[in-house]
């Protein structure tokens, strides 16, 4: 199954380069001079030390261009980045590595700064891995870190365990990112997170001293959907009774339906084609059979049979997700999960006896789909085999579905 899971995600990921476009761009060399071309459009996750383009976007081959050689880079309406020598603070907010001191230690970098907002005050980000830094300069400061960072004192030698916070990024706006329209509840109330700092300096720029543009780059966004799942399942199960165990009854083909929720969260990279769900689905599957077995002996006449097997289960997949647009309104996606039960019984019957009950197991589920408006989507699922009565020694169950998954998301 891991195997399987792996080969789907390579796969997955294989295909989501493919999709990755040359989109019109520029860059600025070292020496000022400014080249059009097509930017390979990465949605960078991480701040980038180069970019690839081509000069003409039907050119065979691509280039590369690295931070040593160019000052800045853009894809028209989308994003800029530009190169920087800067003192930055790298301070961890692992707890096992958080400041002792709550002072910021300064490292000379040379980095490209994402450009989010751009005007009398000018605001960029830096991201790499979990570190994230913001950045500020205006007419009359010269470009620096805005300072935050987590600490935890020590005293006596030894951790006091208070998690504290130098938030002197805080003065810094008051200091020098400050219109007579601000107030202290906006400075106090203004986290070190893109969406406030963008909020706070598009409104500095619009409300300083005279009016001026700001320019917002474009990036992904993290966003979270909740959807109803109805479905139907198109059953198939395969028993070994334990007494011959070379031989299998086939129980005949049922469809079921199932009902539930899925939680989608969309990763804020790569253009938002990858995302992570989970899909809680209560099922029911009931089927019963009149089948023949031979006897313990070679001249033993056929036995007449009967099995009887019921399963229900809050069937819960979790996985990974992938999209490819195919315009404003349309999308085809991919998607592998590992599925679990949720209070998943199985019990099973022979010859109208006592029904004996077992937890089932575990599967892998592959899906593929079509999504429309980001509101509407059909699915096609295959699950893998599932062990339903995996509590027995003697007794199999295999359990096998393709399901047809519909969704509209609630918001």
């Amino acid at each position: 199954m891991k195997k399987i899971l792996l080969i789907t995600l390579l796969f997955c990921y294989s295909l989501s380069n493919a999709q990755i476009s040359f989109e019109k761009g520029y860059f600025i060399s070292n020496d000022g001079k400014r080249t059009e071309c097509y930017i390979k459009n990465l949605d960078w996750g991480n701040n980038p030390i180069d970019f690839k383009f081509k000069l003409q976007l039907n050119d065979d081959d691509y280039k590369t261009e690295t931070i040593a050689d160019v000052q800045e880079f853009g894809i028209d309406n989308i994003t800029t980045f530009k190169k920087a020598k800067i003192k930055m603070d790298r301070s961890s907010d692992d707890l096992a590595k958080v400041s002792q001191t709550g002072k910021p230690v300064w490292e000379e970098n040379i980095i490209f700064l994402r450009l989010l907002v751009q005007g009398e005050a000018t605001l960029y980000s830096y991201k790499e891995d979990n570190l994230i830094r913001y950045f500020y300069e205006t007419k009359t400061t010269p470009l620096e870190q805005l300072v935050f960072l987590k600490y935890m004192p020590i005293q006596d030698g030894k951790s006091t365990g208070d998690l504290k916070e130098n938030n002197y990024y805080k003065q810094q706006l008051n200091n020098n990112v400050r219109s007579a329209n601000t107030t202290e509840s906006e400075i106090k109330n203004t986290q070190y997170k893109k969406s406030d700092l963008t909020k706070y300096f598009l409104k500095y720029n619009n409300t300083g001293n005279k009016e001026t543009d700001h320019e917002l780059s474009k990036t992904s966004k993290d966003h979270f959907l909740l959807k109803i799942t109805p479905g139907i399942s198109f059953i198939s199960l395969t028993m070994n009774d334990g007494d011959l165990p070379y031989t299998d009854v086939k129980l005949d083909s049922k469809t079921s339906f199932k009902i539930g929720l899925e939680a989608e969260y969309v990763l804020p990279f790569n253009k938002n084609k990858w995302s992570i769900f989970l899909n809680p689905m209560y099922q029911k599957y009931e089927n019963t059979k009149d089948y023949k077995r031979p006897g313990p002996f070679l001249v033993s006449p056929l036995t007449t049979r009967n099995v009887e097997i019921e399963y229900s289960s809050i069937q819960l997949p979790i996985g990974l997700r992938y999209y490819f647009i195919l315009n404003k309104n349309s999308k085809i996606f991919v998607n592998a999960a590992y599925s679990f039960d949720i209070n998943g019984k199985a019990s099973i019957a022979f010859d109208h006896n006592e029904k004996k009950e077992s937890n089932s197991g575990t599967n892998a589920v592959f899906g593929l789909g079509y999504n429309f408006r980001n509101k509407f989507s059909a699915e096609i699922r295959t699950n893998t085999k599932k062990e339903l009565l995996r509590d027995f020694h003697t007794f199999s169950a295999q359990y096998k579905a393709i399901d047809f998954v519909f969704a509209y998301s609630i918001f």
